[in-house]
């Protein structure tokens, strides 16, 4: 897939010389590590054996959806990062291991928590309250649903200050690898949003950790809506003031 994207570079930034359309061993293997958190979540679900297992296994249709489009979007920025600087030294490759790994111990609390999510919604949305009370006895305890929201905030936070800290190195090398202003802008842009994209998740651990709340925990990442188009129409204010001739 990435190869394929590499060779058809409509709609990407125009402002942008991408260094890195050669397809690197780090891609690859980074690749490889993607289809293998996306095939854990598969394996993670049993196989039905009867009409009622299937019926039962309709429930994980829609979180092992999300998952795969939280998968998919991660993976768009390893894949936005690479081609623009094509950078494969030690360093980065030490970097990007580490993104991975939280990749692949971020599948599993990714998973259990949207299910846990989606069939408690279901259950209380047709009035089943029996089936949502076993979820919060046998599934998952009331006083743990915080201990949950921390460790997804923790996994979500983790990788996305790692991918700003990839794109912190892209500016600590600008020379090197001859960015011009717009492209340092449009780098320092990916770093800060990045940086937002960590701190929702954060707030929220700090919530579900002082407050010992589920329901508020969970619905700080609503300010996800709020921030980040904020941000990015500042930002594109911020570069048609710096930038007037590429408006």
């Amino acid at each position: 897939m990435r190869q394929s994207l590499k060779g058809n570079m409509s709609g990407m930034n125009p402002y942008f010389t991408y260094r890195g359309t050669e397809q690197t061993r780090v891609e690859t293997f980074s690749d490889a590590v993607f289809a293998l958190a996306v095939t854990l979540l598969v394996l993670s679900s049993t196989v039905p054996e009867t009409f009622s297992d299937l019926v039962t296994s309709m429930f994980d249709i829609v979180p092992f959806g999300i998952c795969i489009v939280l998968l998919m979007l991660i993976w768009y920025q390893h894949y936005i990062f690479f081609i623009r600087y094509g950078i494969k030294d030690v360093k980065i490759v030490t970097v990007n291991t580490i993104l991975l790994f939280l990749v692949l111990i971020y599948v599993y609390p990714l998973k259990f928590l949207f299910k846990v999510l989606f069939q408690i919604w279901v259950y209380s949305f047709t009035g089943a309250y029996d089936e949502r009370e076993y979820i919060f006895t046998e599934v998952l305890r009331y006083e743990e649903t915080s201990d949950l929201m921390i460790v997804y905030g923790l996994g979500a936070a983790a990788i996305f200050f790692v991918m700003a800290w990839m794109y912190r190195m892209a500016i600590r090398r600008k020379e090197a690898l001859e960015l011009s202003p717009i492209e340092v802008f449009l780098t320092k842009t990916s770093f800060y949003s990045n940086l937002l994209m960590g701190a929702v998740p954060l707030i929220s651990v700090l919530i579900a950790a002082l407050f010992n709340s589920f329901t508020i925990a969970g619905f700080s990442y609503w300010l996800y809506i709020i921030v980040m188009p904020l941000f990015h129409t500042l930002r594109a204010k911020r570069q048609k003031k710096l930038f007037p001739e590429l408006s």
